[in-house]
C-alpha cells in the first residue's frame, strides 16, 4: 500500500454522529469520485468509484444510514492490476433520489447542481467532513522521504474552490492549480500538510511526517558538523605538515639554535608531537593556544627565509 492509501484507510475509520457531516462528506465524495446520469421520470443512476475497502465500507454504512438503497462491487483495474477499486452503485428510487438532493449534488428534478458550498460548507464540522470526503475522493499525500506535498483532484473547479475555502476557514492555507484535465487543492509548506493530515484525521500520518522531518533535521546538522569537522582537520594537518617542514628546514641549515628560546621551544613541542591538535600542543607545552600559534607561524616564516636564502646561494647555470 502507498502512504496516500494508508491516509485514505487512516480517515475512513472515522466516523460522525452528525447527520450534517454525513451530507458533506457524502456531497465531496459524490462531487470528486462520482458519476450521475438521468434515467428519465426523475431518478438518477449515479455510481462512486473509489479506492481502498475501508473507504468503501464506510460510505457503505453513510449510504445506508441516509436511507439510500446501493450495492457495492470490486474490481482491479487493467492499467493497474494490483490496485483494488470499489464500485459503489446507486438503486433509481426515491429514498436514494431524496439522498442526493440532500448533498447538494442534484435538485429536486434530478439535474445537476453547480458547487457553491451550502451544505459542505455550513459549519466548521461540516468543512472538515468535506475535505475528508474530498481526500478519500481524489486525494494523495507524498510520504516520508519525500518533500512535503498533499493534494486534492477534481474535475470541477468550482468544487475545488469550494475545497479551499473549507481549509482556509480552518486557517490552513492552500492554492487552488488549473491543469488541463482537472483542479487540485494543494499545499506544498511541510507545516500546511501536516495540519490538513491532523485536520482530516490522519493522525498517525501527520506524527510520520513530523518524525521524518525531526530525522531528516538531525541528519542534516550531523553532516554539517562531519562536514566542518572535516574540514578543521584537513587544515590543521595541513598546518602541522607546513610546521614540520619549516623545523627540518632550520634544523638542516643549523638556523633553529639561533633562533629566540620560545620559538626553539615550540619547535621541539612539535616535533616530538607530529600529531596533536594546536590546543593540545598548547596544553603540552604549557602556553596559550594563540601565543603558541603565533610561535609556529614565526617558525614557519623563519623557515620559509632559510629556503629562500639557500636557493639564493645556489650556483646559476
Amino acid at each position: 500500500m502507498t502512504f496516500s492509501s494508508d491516509v485514505r484507510e487512516e480517515i475512513a475509520h472515522q466516523t460522525s454522529d452528525r447527520a450534517c457531516c454525513r451530507v458533506a462528506f457524502l456531497g465531496a465524495v459524490l462531487r470528486g469520485a462520482g458519476s450521475l446520469h438521468l434515467t428519465g421520470g426523475g431518478h438518477v443512476h449515479g455510481e462512486i468509484d473509489v479506492s481502498g475497502h475501508a473507504v468503501g465500507r464506510q460510505l457503505l454504512q453513510i449510504l445506508r444510514a441516509e436511507g439510500a438503497s446501493c450495492e457495492i462491487r470490486t474490481y482491479r483495474p487493467t492499467r493497474l492490476p494490483s490496485a483494488h477499486r470499489v464500485l459503489i452503485v446507486f438503486a433509481e428510487d426515491s429514498a436514494t433520489s431524496a439522498v442526493l438532493q440532500r448533498t447538494g449534488v442534484v435538485n429536486a428534478s434530478g439535474w445537476p447542481l453547480p458547487a457553491d458550498g451550502g451544505a459542505l460548507a455550513a459549519r466548521p464540522c461540516c468543512r472538515v467532513a468535506a475535505l475528508r470526503g474530498a481526500f478519500v475522493a481524489g486525494g494523495s499525500v507524498a510520504g516520508p522521504g519525500r518533500a512535503p506535498a498533499i493534494e486534492i483532484r477534481t474535475h470541477d473547479a468550482a468544487f475545488a474552490e469550494v475545497l479551499a475555502r473549507c481549509a482556509e476557514a480552518l486557517e490552513i492555507p492552500v492554492r487552488v492549480r488549473q491543469r488541463e484535465r482537472w483542479s487540485e487543492v494543494m499545499t506544498r509548506r511541510r507545516e500546511g500538510v501536516q495540519d490538513l493530515l491532523t485536520v482530516l484525521g490522519a493522525k498517525a500520518a501527520a506524527l510520520d511526517i513530523a518524525e521524518d522531518e525531526v530525522v531528516r533535521s538531525a541528519r542534516s546538522d550531523a553532516n554539517r558538523r562531519a562536514n566542518f569537522d572535516t574540514a578543521n582537520l584537513g587544515r590543521q594537518v595541513v598546518a602541522a605538515r607546513r610546521q614540520l617542514q619549516a623545523i627540518s628546514r632550520l634544523m638542516a641549515a643549523d638556523a633553529l639554535a639561533r633562533l629566540p628560546t620560545e620559538l626553539r621551544e615550540a619547535a621541539h613541542v612539535r616535533a616530538d608531537n607530529p600529531e596533536l591538535t594546536l590546543a593540545e600542543l598548547a596544553e603540552a607545552a604549557g602556553v596559550a593556544r594563540p601565543t603558541l600559534a603565533g610561535r609556529l607561524r614565526r617558525l614557519v616564516a623563519a623557515g620559509d627565509e632559510t629556503m629562500e636564502a639557500g636557493e639564493d646561494r645556489r650556483p646559476h647555470a
